[in-house]
């Protein structure tokens, strides 16, 4: 083994991850405090969650129903008793009186706190991240059709950034949703790493837009219907949205951004539920026997600093299969987007020769896509890979971007998560970024 300091610095870095894991198993209490949803419902967070967030078959349908236990559910499942704002009769005398409805009878607040710890293979520097992130969560229902979801996110001193929606919930086939919207790339937008997926990154030309970003402010409407047998089913979300924002305007151009995206789910849990809930006393929460198809588009425009639209379209499909203690995850996603540059040109004269600058038009093609795999080796032990392709420009000569992130996750406690992952750069030009973090991860 070589003793270079990077070598060094990497063994340090391993023997933290498994220090602070090992250190964690032993000492961290069972939560009393947990998220707004798991204290409503009185039940752990694998009830909804493979591993927080990414949802399991039963958090599906329970985001479906508009953060409701499915149709056919214990209604005794909800043992937080709301506060009435006022009788039922006064929906017999409506429009003369307010029409009544109710709230939770419990704060519908949670937090989530995410400390990390980097290796940076380039440089050989180790860096504490923590914390690196601070979420106040929000969420909850008001009687039986309106429900909200929102989130203020503090990252380091400076970064403040929020989303909330609200949404009339007509049916588990039909919601109407007002506030931040987005199509939700992949199955897996809720991922368990540190690495954003790369579909999630991609960059129109002019930089000012990535996938990340969704829709913006909007109005969305989606839902979700069962399969035969009340099995699987179909999903789907068309949306419009301001797109393109900054920190003091909500839109920054007059075009609006549309979206839609659509799935179809064989086998497993129903997308609209129905069927009795998983949890983790009685069964296996990380399992789902299915497989899903999905597709999606997105047209946008947005504005560089200089006043010149970037046109832009999206398309991408994806399929997100699961077997027993195995899922995979994959896809892959286009775009075009029209800009162009400053190009400075000589023009003769009878003066002389000047410099003239010229916009020119010019379309660039990206291609990005990506590949998942992770097992449950015990309830609280995933292992987990990821390669990613990346293509900024077809066109261009220059080599794609190709990743692999292999992690393992360990679920300490119900809420208490801790990974370790590294960022393996496979292509020449990015040998040496190679990236390892240690992050802890508690939602309470």
């Amino acid at each position: 083994m070589s003793n270079s300091p990077g070598s060094k610095n990497l063994l340090t870095l391993v023997i933290a991850m498994f220090a602070v894991s090992f250190l964690l198993a032993l000492s961290a209490e069972q939560a009393n405090a947990i998220p707004a949803f798991a204290r409503k419902y009185k039940t752990s967070c694998s009830t909804c969650h493979y591993a927080f967030p990414r949802l399991n078959g039963f958090g599906k349908a329970f985001n479906n129903n508009g953060f409701r236990y499915p149709e056919g559910q214990d209604p005794e499942m909800t043992k937080d008793t709301p506060v009435s704002l006022g009788s039922e009769a006064y929906k017999r005398v409506w429009p003369d009186a307010i029409w009544p409805t109710d709230m939770a009878g419990v704060p519908p607040v949670s937090f989530r706190a995410l400390g990390r710890f980097h290796y940076q293979e380039i440089d050989g520097m180790t860096t504490f991240e923590v914390p690196h992130e601070l979420e106040l969560l929000f969420g909850g229902t008001f009687d039986d059709k309106l429900s909200y979801v929102g989130e203020i996110e503090l990252e380091h001193e400076a970064e403040v950034g929020y989303d909330f929606a609200i949404q009339y919930d007509f049916s588990p086939a039909a919601h109407l949703k007002i506030g931040s919207v987005g199509p939700e790339w992949t199955p897996e937008h809720h991922r368990l790493t540190k690495e954003h997926y790369n579909v999630d990154n991609l960059r129109n030309q002019s930089g000012t837009w990535r996938g990340r970003s969704g829709a913006g402010a909007g109005m969305a409407l989606w839902g979700a219907l069962n399969g035969s047998g009340g099995k699987g089913g179909l999903t789907y979300n068309v949306g419009i949205g301001n797109g393109q924002n900054d920190e003091e305007n909500f839109d920054l151009n007059k075009d609006k951004d549309v979206y839609a995206r659509a799935t179809y789910k064989f086998g497993g849990l129903g997308e609209a539920g129905g069927t009795e809930g998983q949890a983790s006393t009685s069964s296996a929460f990380y399992e789902d026997n299915s497989i899903r198809f999905g597709g999606f588009a997105y047209r946008g425009v947005a504005t560089d600093g200089s006043g010149h639209d970037d046109e832009f379209n999206v398309f991408g499909g994806d399929v997100d299969l699961w077997y027993n203690r195995f899922s995979v995850t994959a896809g892959g996603m286009a775009m075009s987007s029209e800009y162009g540059s400053n190009v400075t040109t000589k023009v003769a004269s009878k003066t002389g020769v000047s410099l003239v600058e010229e916009w020119v038009p010019n379309t660039r093609d990206s291609f990005a896509a990506f590949a998942t795999g992770r097992c449950v080796l015990y309830p609280w032990l995933i292992g987990y890979a990821r390669y990613e392709y990346t293509d900024i420009d077809t066109d261009s000569d220059a080599d794609p971007q190709t990743t692999l992130i292999p992690a393992v996750i360990v679920m300490v406690r119900a809420n208490v998560k801790c990974s370790a992952e590294y960022k393996i750069p496979l292509d020449d030009a990015s040998q040496d970024q190679g990236k390892g973090t240690l992050q802890v991860d508690f939602a309470f």
